[in-house]
């Protein structure tokens, strides 16, 4: 078995880190490299892994020889994991956890993974494509979105040969290029995945964690002169996204950049309707197109009055409205009883309490994301 111990020039964004494990010296970035898919008849040829010790970024790599060697470096992997509490990887909890688990069960090695909370990467990606809107979710495709090349240009699967050919032990110009090879592939991947941090950052805004800082009604004039409403609301990130994003539906816009979220949600100017949930606890007066509870009707001219159905129980209002794509525990408005589209006041959201303001921007954006 050979061991590889030494640093990397490329420091992690410490904030992320921290947004991911306050003491990041438990964190522990790992990459497998494997001859097949199979858990039954492949093996673990190396192991790579990147962790913090005062500011500095470490890797460590464990090569095998040969075939014998496997159970060498499932043994020393699961050593260096007894002082760490995160484990992050890049489609680990698919692949390269079940498989050193089992491989390990099979050579009957000691390997413990119960201890660690998983960061999947991957999977991380998958839930920010609303976001992200990328072809697929390689780990190099991502690295591309975020503006990173790398050296190496080989494919896990293309080394398969390259290990089979340093394992068969050639002439020492041919093993130490073969494993340079190796190495470089794991080097890069594991070194990638600190690149992928960023992630986070996205991943922060599905998960709502950010700071709505202030929203505000604002008026937009087209080329023509026709003036529209539009609340604008502006968050704050807990970590800066490294990509600009601008993304639009139902003509919602929202913008991401560096630490700020901006959300742009049309407003209208009308005359809608709330309709009452018991309408057979209802009258609707037919002069003045709109419902009364019956403790009330009981004093109203009979000639003017009908029993409710759902689609005339209603009470009109009028002012400025926002769509509405979760209740959000607000009075629901529509224009007519079958419209889809849902409307809350204005007012509710911005002047009855914070707690509102927050609710509905996040009702928003999760409806933009989801």
């Amino acid at each position: 078995m050979i061991t590889i111990n030494d640093t990397l020039h490329t420091n992690a964004d410490t904030a992320m880190l921290k947004a991911i494990c306050p003491d990041t010296d438990s964190i522990c970035f790992f990459d497998i490299e494997t001859t097949g898919f199979s858990r039954n008849y492949n093996i673990v040829y190396l192991i790579g892994a990147v962790y913090f010790r005062n500011g500095i970024t470490h890797y460590l790599q464990w090569l095998a020889e040969s075939d014998s060697d496997e159970a060498y470096i499932l043994s020393a992997f699961n050593d260096f994991l007894k002082d760490f509490h995160t484990l992050i990887h890049f489609n680990g909890d698919a692949f390269d956890i079940p498989f050193i688990t089992e491989r390990a069960a099979h050579l009957n090695v000691a390997l413990d993974l119960s201890h660690l909370e998983s960061l999947d990467l991957y999977k991380t990606a998958r839930k920010c494509k609303s976001i992200l809107s990328l072809s697929d979710y390689k780990q190099k495709t991502i690295e591309h979105f975020l503006g990173i090349e790398r050296e190496d240009m080989y494919s896990g699967g293309e080394l398969i040969d390259i290990y089979r050919k340093f394992a068969a032990k050639p002439s020492d110009t041919a093993h130490n290029e073969y494993r340079k090879l190796l190495l470089l592939h794991n080097h890069d991947d594991i070194e990638g995945m600190l690149s992928l941090l960023p992630l986070v950052s996205y991943y922060a805004i599905i998960m709502n964690s950010y700071t709505v800082d202030n929203t505000v009604i604002d008026k937009d004039a087209d080329s023509d002169g026709n003036v529209s409403l539009r609340l604008i609301a502006e968050c704050s990130l807990p970590v800066g996204v490294p990509v600009d994003r601008h993304i639009c539906l139902d003509n919602i816009h929202i913008l991401i950049k560096n630490r700020t979220l901006t959300l742009v949600i049309p407003v209208i100017s009308d005359t809608l309707k709330y309709f009452f949930k018991d309408y057979k606890n209802y009258y609707y007066l037919t002069s003045e197109d709109e419902a009364i509870h019956k403790s009330i009707a009981q004093y109203v001219d009979s000639n003017n009055r009908v029993k409710c159905s759902a689609s005339n129980c209603y009470t009109k209002k009028a002012g400025i409205f926002l769509p509405l794509y979760d209740n959000c525990d607000l009075n629901i408005f529509k224009k007519d009883y079958s419209d889809p589209e849902k409307y809350c006041s204005a007012d509710d959201i911005l002047l009855k309490s914070t707690d509102n303001t927050e609710k509905y921007i996040h009702s928003v954006i999760n409806h933009i994301f989801s």
